[in-house]
């Protein structure tokens, strides 16, 4: 099925979507100023060293001091030659040290930092303090894995260091290998000149931001179109292609979305977007999964629901099963859910079938680009398997602690809400109205005056529009009724202030 990319700002934030069809594969939000750490290398200061576990805390000069340890930091093993791993450098107190952060903080906990420092790019990873070569093991044809080694390894003598050949690289050729190692190694270089005059702890170098990290990491050849949803952004794009030897490739899929609706509603992924904030996933035949996430895992249940299938309760059971097998790979990937996960499959009698959802569940996690790891299945039909997480999970910017409930459930953020209400107004105003009013809680009301949301579309695409808020204490914050109006002088409660 067709694959396509879905690109946004708004708010300050950045919006990127993958989906097949209707269907959601990845969901991203962030803000724009890339709040996320993963990825930037610090000049940092080595604060406490704990010798017996190799591990040091370091300050980078973020809200808590960055963990350092030797058993999370390496590459992955998988697609490194064995005797090729690198020795911890020894580190003391006071010493100043170059890192990455490969993990962001989370509740209590500082990022994760490490000293061997990597430059991705679409097709290669270069790593300056590294000397290996090795490649994706998502890339199966020996051939093309033999031609790969030789190219990096010729470049990798050019350059020093060492290089990891990318799962999209598969097709490419001798000349955009070395166009893009050159490229790498320019950063490298750059950030050392950087790296000269500052006083630790500083920033030497920032990771891309979510959209240039989207194109480079998600952008292949399978997918069809890349459909922008803001001429800003769509003009962005294209400066920064223009730099690219993937340039043509580019321009070819790239499609500005112009119509006066929000675009993921247009194309019908505004609903699965919330359905992301629901622990219940239906599944097409009616069967259901329950994803429940603790302190240190999450588990997901597995229940029949409305599904009963033929009149053989053990073959009712597998086909349930392997529909949900691929369904729980596809909200792992799409809900970023990442460390420990435990799948509780309905009990099977049979052996074969057992290792067949084993097995289907491996073969629907190889799609996803981060790392998973499965565990065979136990007598009790529970299934382990493992998934590397660097960010935040895709809901966390779209939900916040609950002020009834004191963060025992979630609401939707003030955020989400504007969006939603941006998406209302897109809506009314193509219906042919002059003037909105918007009822809504009086805090989500003070939120968007503080903050300038929606202030770009109205100087822009809302120009000569009246927007009218009208804020209401007895609103619950998710809460909000939109109408249009075409009088001339409206009739307007002494609350109502315009917005903008």
């Amino acid at each position: 099925m067709v694959k396509n990319i879905y690109l946004d700002s708004n708010g300050g934030n950045y919006i990127a979507a993958l989906a097949e069809g209707t269907k959601l594969l990845e969901y991203h939000i962030e803000k724009e100023d890339n709040s996320s750490a993963v990825g930037n290398i610090y000049k940092g200061r080595v604060m406490t060293v704990l010798g017996g576990m190799q591990a040091a805390f370091v300050n980078l000069g973020l809200k808590k001091n960055a963990y350092m340890c030797v058993t999370d930091i390496l590459p992955d093993k998988n697609d490194i030659p064995d005797g090729d791993i690198p020795v911890f450098p020894e580190v003391k107190e006071g010493d100043e040290i170059l890192v990455q952060v490969v993990k962001d903080a989370y509740g209590t906990k500082g990022a994760k930092c490490s000293p061997y420092l990597s430059f991705a790019g679409v097709y290669l990873v270069y790593m300056p303090n590294y000397n290996v070569v090795g490649i994706s093991r998502k890339i199966e044809d020996e051939s093309a894995r033999e031609r790969l080694e030789k190219l990096t390894e010729s470049i990798s003598k050019k350059y020093g260091g060492g290089f990891i050949v990318r799962t999209a690289a598969s097709k490419a050729n001798r000349l955009e290998l070395k166009r893009e190692a050159e490229a790498l190694h320019n950063q490298y270089l750059d950030m050392m000149e950087t790296v000269k005059t500052a006083e630790a702890p500083a920033l030497v170098h920032e990771e891309a931001d979510l959209i240039s990290r989207i194109m480079r990491d998600v952008y292949s050849q399978d997918v069809e179109h890349i459909y922008i949803g803001s001429k800003e952004l769509y003009d962005e794009l294209t400066l920064r292609a223009s730099g690219s030897f993937r340039r043509a490739e580019y321009r070819k899929k790239a499609k500005l979305f112009d119509k006066n609706t929000d675009m993921f509603k247009y194309f019908g992924l505004d609903k699965e977007v919330d359905k992301l904030l629901r622990n219940r996933v239906e599944l097409e035949s009616g069967a259901y999964l329950i994803i429940d996430k603790t302190e240190a895992l999450t588990v997901i249940d597995v229940n029949t629901g409305k599904f009963t299938g033929n009149n053989n309760l053990e073959e009712t059971v597998f086909e349930t099963n392997l529909l949900a097998a691929k369904e729980i790979a596809r909200q792992v990937r799409l809900r970023n859910i990442g460390g420990i996960v435990v799948v509780d499959f309905i009990d099977m009698e049979d052996k074969l079938h057992r290792d067949k959802v084993v097995e289907t569940l491996e073969n629907a996690l190889k799609s996803d680009r981060s790392k998973c790891t499965v565990r065979g299945m136990s007598e009790l039909g529970l299934v382990e398997f493992t998934r590397k997480k660097k960010r935040k999970e895709s809901t966390s910017m779209l939900v916040q602690e609950c002020p009834y409930c004191h963060g025992d459930g979630k609401i939707y953020s003030n955020d989400y809400v504007i969006l939603k209400i941006r998406t209302a107004l897109l809506d009314l105003f193509a219906e042919g109205y002059s003037a909105a009013i918007i009822d809504l809680n009086s805090d989500l009301a003070d939120y968007i005056l503080k903050k300038g949301a929606l202030s770009s579309d109205v100087s822009k695409i809302w120009h000569g529009k009246r927007i009218y808020i009208v804020p209401h204490r007895t609103f619950h914050v998710e809460s909000f009724r939109i109408r249009g109006d075409n009088s001339k002088v409206l009739d307007l409660p002494e609350k109502a202030k315009l917005l903008f």
